[in-house]
């Protein structure tokens, strides 16, 4: 088995594989692997080139205070350390993803650009990590009336279609995620350590198993608690969302705190606060300087993702994705809901959708239905499944892209494929190449 050679350099240049030693020099962060990519790239270097020639020859032009040659020849000597650190990580399961995978997080590349992680482990459904959803972040230690909250916010979410993103620690983050995947929703935890040992726990083996979760971590895989990693890793885990709900922030203190007003001063998703009747709580003043209160009952979760839509729900009318109704998407995020058309070309799928299909499940289970025996044009399905043509195109895409669905011309036609394919192992040397060509993964 072999890690790709691309896969190698940017390993060995930006990941740690054991406690380094006194003076030893540390990998690239994430903005020093950003300079040193965007070098590359405007030099038309692919990373496996210091690995096949002289790194002097290859940066005899490169210049940097931080990101010295020295450093990088003596980073990309721990081959050996690698080899070791990619055994055990092969038999727990874990994928590895760099930035120029295709199927690297885009909204960590659109958010971050170049100070997104240069690496990313993680075990589970990978398809999760661009999904977005409701980013639930608080205290390690909450009320029971916050626990409560938290563990319902999380069910609701699931109910409503909506992936769940927290940082997978105990308190607020799990029981976020644990109310979602109860009502057989999905999960993404991102953690900032101890991924290997998450990974084979009894904890998750269950949601691994039935793919409603993916666990990710930028540090290496076998990292213990550090609380400078614990706060760089909030950043990632409003950024794979597309609005965060902060249940209970200590005011100017603790890793909640930081990542919210990061995100506030950053702009990255809508935040929103859980009331708190202390004026002086850390919820009251995230207010005062940007968020804003998450309104009171139950609401449309996805209105979340734009400030001026959220407002309580109505519960006489029909849920999202109760019985037959489906769903398209409105361009401002919001969910609009339209009856069904049905079909005489092809047999209505909705009816017989299970309630526990949600999203881009939902969709993909309907096209199992429908195209199973032969395949269907886009309008065939477009008049079944009723959705936006935009939507109808974007899942399409995905699920070809996903090896989910296959692609006929003349007339274009999409088929179910039977037979999904195994989830690529880090050590195949057989990662589909990057649209961007560089290498690099800017």
């Amino acid at each position: 088995m072999s890690i790709s050679t691309q896969t190698q350099a940017v390993l060995l240049l930006t990941t740690y594989f054991g406690k380094p030693m006194k003076d030893e020099p540390k990998p690239l962060s994430p903005t020093e692997w950003g300079r040193f990519a965007q070098w590359l790239k405007d030099h038309e270097v692919f990373p496996d080139a210091l690995l096949r020639q002289d790194p002097a020859g290859v940066l005899a032009d490169w210049v940097d205070r931080t990101v010295t040659p020295e450093r990088i020849r003596h980073l990309l000597a721990r081959a050996g350390a690698l080899g070791l650190a990619a055994e055990k990580w092969e038999r727990a399961g874990l994928w590895v993803l760099t930035r120029a995978d295709p199927v690297y997080p885009a909204r960590l590349k659109k958010r971050l650009k170049t100070a997104s992680p240069p690496v990313l482990f993680g075990c589970g459904r990978r398809n999760l990590l661009n999904q977005g959803g409701i980013a639930v972040v608080g205290s390690r230690y909450p009320s029971e009336q916050d626990l409560a909250f938290t563990r319902h916010m999380g069910g609701e979410a699931a109910l409503q279609g909506l992936s769940v993103v927290s940082g997978g620690a105990r308190g607020v983050d799990e029981a976020a995620m644990s109310g979602a995947l109860e009502r057989e929703g999905t999960a993404v935890g991102v953690l900032s350590n101890s991924l290997l040992r998450a990974a084979t726990s009894a904890k998750y083996r269950k949601a691994l198993m039935a793919g409603d979760i993916a666990l990710v971590s930028p540090f290496n895989p076998e990292a213990g608690f550090d609380v400078g990693n614990a706060m760089a890793r909030n950043r990632y885990i409003y950024c794979l969302a597309d609005a965060a709900i902060v249940i209970a922030a200590g005011k100017e203190r603790g890793g909640t705190w930081s990542g919210a007003t990061e995100n506030l001063k950053k702009g990255w998703v809508p935040l929103w606060v859980k009331s708190h009747q202390d004026p002086a709580s850390g919820n009251s003043e995230l207010v005062k300087r940007g968020a804003q209160w998450l309104p009171d009952g139950e609401i449309q979760l996805s209105a979340l993702f734009a400030p001026d839509l959220a407002k309580p729900m109505d519960r006489s009318g029909p849920r999202l994705f109760d019985g037959p109704t489906p769903q398209s998407s409105a361009s401002d995020g919001s969910v609009e809901y339209r009856p069904g058309s049905g079909s005489a070309d092809l047999p209505a799928a909705g009816k017989e959708v299970p309630d526990s299909r949600r999203g881009y499940d939902h969709f993909l289970h309907q096209l199992e239905l429908l195209t199973a025996r032969a395949p269907a044009t886009p309008e065939q399905l477009l008049k079944s499944i009723d959705v936006s043509r935009t939507q109808l195109n974007d899942w399409l895409g995905r699920a070809v892209g996903e090896g989910y669905a296959g692609k006929l011309s003349k007339p274009l036609r999409y088929q179910w494929k039977p037979q999904q394919p195994r989830q690529s192992s880090l050590f195949d040397d057989t990662q589909p190449a990057s649209e961007e060509h560089n290498g690099t993964g800017q």
